[in-house]
């Protein structure tokens, strides 16, 4: 099995540890790529940032079904290119976001979703979970006041502060599950977890199983839903 995994950004800065992470849970006959964009947001955290990231998102996995690719994960937690890529592939293609919220919609009653960002990127969050029919699960969307590209270099303070806004979540709005709002968290999930005593999503990994699942049992997204794009001039 072979999967790509585009990060939706133009820089490397992330390639390597999502390579390393994945290594160490995907299952053994699956072989991962993962790319960045050369054209594209430096980040992304608002709806502006998604909308230069789209195109080349989309061209990235519209490459990886001609390259013989048994499936995507597009790796950003605002899911850029999502639906469009699902229209035009027909080999599985798998968000972030979406993963996440649906796998913690099973493992408890209440999540909140805890992350990165100022308090203005909470609505395209909330957005989401509407659009998916979570709204009557979720307890909060809690954001830290670091951005995504602070992840580099700041990750301890980052850590603490996280640690804090979930501990918040949990014992003041009522959380059960807690779901981290950006693929860039990838490692924090296990550590997390053992201070809460609750389940922890990290999203990029629950992506990586549900692709491989998706291959393994022959399945992949309904085409009455994401209908073919129609033939004509895009320039």
């Amino acid at each position: 099995m072979r999967i790509k995994v585009i990060v939706p950004v133009s820089t490397e800065l992330w390639n390597k540890g999502i390579e390393d992470a994945y290594n160490k849970v995907k299952d053994p006959d699956t072989e991962i790529t993962v790319v960045n964009l050369t054209r594209g947001p430096e980040s992304i955290e608002q709806y502006y940032d998604i909308a230069w990231s789209e195109l080349e998102t989309l061209k990235e996995a519209e490459k990886a079904e001609e390259e013989g690719y048994d499936a995507v994960i597009i790796y950003c937690f605002s899911d850029p290119a999502l639906f469009a890529a699902r229209e035009k592939l027909t080999i599985p293609v798998v968000g972030l976001r979406e993963s996440a919220l649906h796998i913690a919609s099973m493992l408890g009653r209440k999540f909140s979703i805890v992350g990165v960002g100022s308090k203005n990127s909470r609505g395209k969050t909330l957005d989401a979970v509407r659009m998916y029919g979570l709204e009557n699960k979720l307890a909060s969307i809690r954001t830290v006041d670091f951005t995504v590209l602070d992840i580099a270099n700041r990750i301890e303070d980052i850590k603490q502060a996280l640690l804090k806004e979930a501990k918040d979540a949990i014992e003041n709005d009522g959380a059960e599950v807690i779901v981290l709002s950006c693929g860039s968290l990838i490692g924090l999930g296990k550590w997390l977890q053992d201070q809460l005593g609750v389940p922890v999503i990290e999203p990029g990994l629950v992506a990586l199983k549900i692709a491989e699942d998706l291959v393994k049992l022959g399945l992949s997204h309904s085409k009455v839903s994401f209908h073919p794009p129609h033939e004509k001039r895009r320039e």
